[in-house]
């Protein structure tokens, strides 16, 4: 991992035995190391461990520096750029990431270029799918270095090529799931050098959880000085927010942690967190207009009085764009009368539309989409005129079960189209009551 373990890290130790403490045991074999940043305001820009989160509903410009066990002589600092953003009225992202990684006489240069991907299921669930692909250069700084001749100093720098994956799905629920493989190639440290690139995909791993409540509005009663008035509320998210994360290394100690978020307000925030091994990592942020700022403190574990003051880390943001929109399929209408269906059709049914298919099919389910149900038929009658008028496919149904009239526009079998014709309907027409009714009628037997 790029951040030491604060319990075996001295402030006595010199550059070249920091040099020493960054190498592995020098095995006969290769050993693949966890080699990715650890960023704590991961929560406010995701974008920085899965890149399937370019695919954003704004464009936005984040700049990150952490600095590690402040006061501890070559000790990690990380400096991060990034930008992502969904393209308007499409599925897609993009986004690019420029860090800088200086731990002590060590220090490791990336660029990337992100292209993202959804995949919608329905209007409120989509899968995303991000890819990034750059360069990563590795440098020694040799004048803090005793050896220079050293050996395992010998393949150390130089660019190397630099790539990672990741997947996210958001759900309805506000629920979201994301995965990624943060090093698609790894760092391999074998005998004769510090380390070499190698393809390693599966030797770390980072899966995310995150949950966001939507709350529904409506009308809200307030009485003041005896008058009582009523106003509207917007949808809005509950003020607290919830994020996990895991860590899994084929070499080393898995990791989790765990982040809550509270929403002071529209402008504030709070943040407190848990990593594993670590302690807690408070935060907190706020964001005014396009401006978002975010800072957090690392007590760590100390191995001794006085080792250091923590590591704190800054984000500063820019939210660079009106609101994104991201393509989802376009609803199709199927209850619009058909130029054939012009033909003079029955006042209403007591079976489906198609009685001599539904006889063929014993105790199969028939799904309505209706606009409204009504006890008196003349009624329903005048709404199926009023339909046909409009161009609808406006019939009616007699129900036994419940003795209503419905008046339908579409009749299927399979109880996706309905769902997907009812919501049709409620977002390109005026008729947003409309329902499904599901219909069951036995055969008789002879």
């Amino acid at each position: 991992m790029v951040y030491l373990n604060s319990r075996m890290y001295r402030p006595t130790l010199g550059p070249r035995a920091v040099l020493i403490f960054l190498l592995p045991p020098l095995f006969c074999f290769q050993l693949r190391a966890q080699n990715y940043s650890v960023y704590n305001s991961f929560y406010i820009n995701p974008y920085l461990y899965n890149p399937a989160e370019a695919a954003t509903d704004h464009a936005y410009g984040f700049l990150n520096y952490r600095k590690q066990w402040v006061n501890v002589d070559g000790a990690p600092a990380l400096g991060t750029f990034n930008f992502n953003t969904l393209i308007n009225n499409t599925r897609a992202g993009v986004g690019m990431k420029v860090s800088s990684y200086n731990r002590g006489l060590l220090n490791t240069t990336e660029a990337l270029a992100t292209y993202a991907y959804g995949v919608p299921f329905n209007s409120k669930n989509v899968l995303y799918f991000g890819i990034s692909g750059g360069l990563a250069s590795n440098m020694v700084d040799a004048s803090q270095v005793a050896d220079p001749n050293d050996p395992a100093l010998t393949n150390y720098g130089g660019m190397q090529p630099s790539a990672n994956f990741g997947m996210k799905f958001t759900s309805e629920s506000g629920i979201s799931l994301g995965a990624a493989l943060p090093q698609l190639f790894g760092r391999m440290y074998p005998t004769d050098a510090l380390s070499k690139p190698g393809l390693a995909p599966l030797d770390n791993m980072l899966f995310t959880f995150s949950y966001r409540k939507k709350l529904q509005g409506g009308l809200k009663k307030r009485t003041r000085r005896g008058v009582t008035t009523k106003s509207k509320i917007a949808d809005h998210y509950a003020p607290l927010e919830l994020f996990a994360l895991y860590r899994y290394t084929s070499v080393g100690t898995n990791q989790y942690e765990v982040v809550g978020k509270l929403n002071v307000s529209d402008n504030l925030w709070l943040g407190l967190g848990y990593r594993q091994d670590y302690g807690v990592i408070p935060s907190m942020g706020f964001s005014i207009s396009q401006f978002i700022l975010c800072y957090s403190y690392e007590p760590g574990v100390q191995p001794q009085q006085g080792f250091s003051t923590g590591s704190h880390e800054l984000q500063i943001g820019l939210k660079l764009s009106k609101p994104k929109k991201f393509k989802f399929h376009e609803p199709v209408l199927r209850s619009t009368l058909k130029p054939e269906a012009a033909r003079h059709a029955p006042r209403y049914h007591e079976k489906t539309m198609d009685d001599e298919e539904k006889a063929k099919q014993a105790d199969k389910k028939r799904y309505l989409v209706y606009i409204q149900a009504f006890p008196d038929f003349q009624k329903a009658e005048d709404l199926k005129k009023k339909l046909i008028s409009q161009k609808f496919s406006g019939q009616i149904y007699y129900y036994t079960k419940t003795k209503q009239y419905y008046v339908f526009t579409y009749e299927t079998t399979k109880a996706s189209e309905a769902n997907d014709e009812m919501k049709s309907l409620k977002a390109l027409t005026k008729y947003k009551n409309a329902k499904v009714l599901t219909v069951i009628e036995e055969q008789k037997k002879k």
